[in-house]
């Protein structure tokens, strides 16, 4: 059968975190009997020559990219042509679903795009390659036929999420894998995506790939992979990267329960909406091993987020966070400086509520309206740049080159990058949090997140840390 090569770019990322879409769609052809392996070239700091010469015996090479990285996958495809024209080069992920025409024109190199959710689009495109049969009848793919792209309908149904095989995660040299502080209290670690899609309108989102139709696996086959991540690799730590971990309330108590009824001993995190928690729940799911909850608060002021569509209200925020700390849960709050309307006091309104919440960890990031969300029109509306490279697409970026910023007579961009800085520095470098952090040290491996934590903080406080395009 084909050898089928899966690759992920580089790009700068201090704490690189294993490619979930890549080790999905690996188990995906495992179990239909390909051979494959995957190239992690932002884990493995690969430079794109590099990542070529480890492809001598692949006969397919898929490639993944968000906006940021796309520019590394199509070098990386570029390289591949001149060496080995014949090999098929396939790209997915966000940034080629959201623009699958703008990017075949853009890269020549790639034969095939894959939008959408790819596990079973993949296993049909392949066997059309294998055995020299017209794409026409593939749903969710993009292709050139004629000098022309050709857009494929869009794949008529979603992925049983439940008949998923467990993660490819032999596939990874996992050593090199490292929580991005504030998680990391044990290793061995891993991460989990459990559920797809997310009904929420944000400005700033666009989930290209998963959707708005949410979609999750049962309790029972959640627990079953945990069981096997522990069993098999001796995970310690485990993070869910679903885009909403409760969503689903009920499936929640669901997992927790199977968790201690099996006694599974590990400790875990997720992130989630403000709205969609509940005492009960947190208390559970404290019980059950989870040490953290994350959740996107994005503002301070109620103008700003309503102008993003963010559907949460500050008195929500509030009530999570307390519930969250009164469980026993660490806090991580998300924000935004710079959305539409931003002024220096909605700023100021933002650092104040972020004190207030008594969170334990916070992210500023600068607001960036990447193509496809509502934030994209808006940006182009104001008469913002429209041919801003893809690698400037840094989410929480410094805002450096030309990288997208919602600038005004208030806020411009260095004014925008200094205003990030100063929420950090009011933030962490006051007394009383500095307190609050010593209080809550109450063991080896919550010192070393704040050693970790403190380490990156202080490298010149630039807020580079990515979350990602959805």
């Amino acid at each position: 059968m084909l050898k089928i090569a899966l690759v992920n770019p580089p790009q700068s990322a201090g704490y690189p975190q294993p490619p979930m879409g890549l080790l999905q769609l690996a188990a995906v052809l495992e179990a239909k009997g390909y051979p494959v392996t995957i190239i992690d070239a932002n884990a493995l700091e690969l430079q794109p020559a590099d990542v070529v010469s480890r492809l001598a015996d692949a006969d397919f090479v898929g490639l993944t990219a968000m906006t940021p990285t796309v520019t590394g996958a199509i070098d990386i495809a570029r390289r591949v042509k001149n060496t080995r024209p014949e090999l098929p080069v396939i790209l997915g992920g966000s940034h080629a679903t959201l623009l699958p025409g703008e990017t075949l024109a853009a890269a020549p190199e790639i034969d095939v795009i894959v939008r959408g959710e790819g596990e079973e689009t993949i296993i049909e495109l392949l066997s059309a390659l294998e055995n020299k049969r017209p794409l026409s009848e593939i749903q969710g793919i993009s292709y050139r036929k004629d000098g022309k792209t050709m857009d494929n309908p869009l794949r008529s149904t979603v992925v049983e999420m439940d008949s998923l095989p467990f993660l490819a995660y032999h596939l990874l040299p996992r050593k090199v894998y490292r929580p991005h502080p504030p998680h990391g209290r044990a290793l061995p670690f891993a991460v989990m995506i459990t559920s797809r899609g997310c009904p929420y309108q944000c400005a700033y989102c666009s989930k290209p790939v998963f959707g708005r139709k949410f979609r999750a696996q049962s309790p029972e086959r959640v627990v079953d992979e945990i069981a096997y991540l522990q069993e098999r690799y001796g995970i310690r730590e485990l993070a869910f990267y679903d885009d909403v971990f409760t969503m689903d309330n009920k499936r929640v108590y669901a997992i927790t329960e199977e968790m201690m009824k099996r006694g599974l001993d590990i400790i875990w995190s997720c992130e989630t909406r403000v709205n969609l928690v509940e005492r009960e729940l947190l208390i559970q799911m404290k019980q059950a091993g989870c040490y953290s909850v994350s959740y996107g608060i994005e503002s301070g002021s109620q103008e700003i987020l309503d102008t993003i569509d963010k559907g949460i209200t500050l008195e929500q925020v509030e009530e999570a966070v307390r519930f969250s700390r009164e469980a026993g849960l660490h806090t991580i709050g998300y924000f935004m400086i710079g959305s539409p309307g931003e002024t220096p006091d909605t700023i100021d309104q933002t650092v104040r509520f972020a004190r207030k919440l008594k969170l334990d960890f916070t992210q500023f990031s600068i607001t960036t309206p990447f193509p496809g969300t509502k934030l994209n029109d808006l940006y182009l509306e104001s008469g913002g740049n429209s041919d801003i490279p893809w690698e400037d697409y840094i989410y929480a970026g410094s805002g450096g080159g030309a990288t997208p910023v919602f600038e005004s007579s208030l806020l411009g961009r260095d004014e925008i990058i200094s205003q990030v800085k100063r929420a950090y520095r009011d933030f962490y470098f006051r007394p009383s949090y500095i307190y609050q952090r010593i209080r809550r040290t109450a063991s080896i491996g919550d010192l070393k997140v704040n050693l970790n934590g403190l380490s990156m903080l202080l490298r010149g406080i630039r807020p580079e840390q990515t979350r990602q395009q959805k």
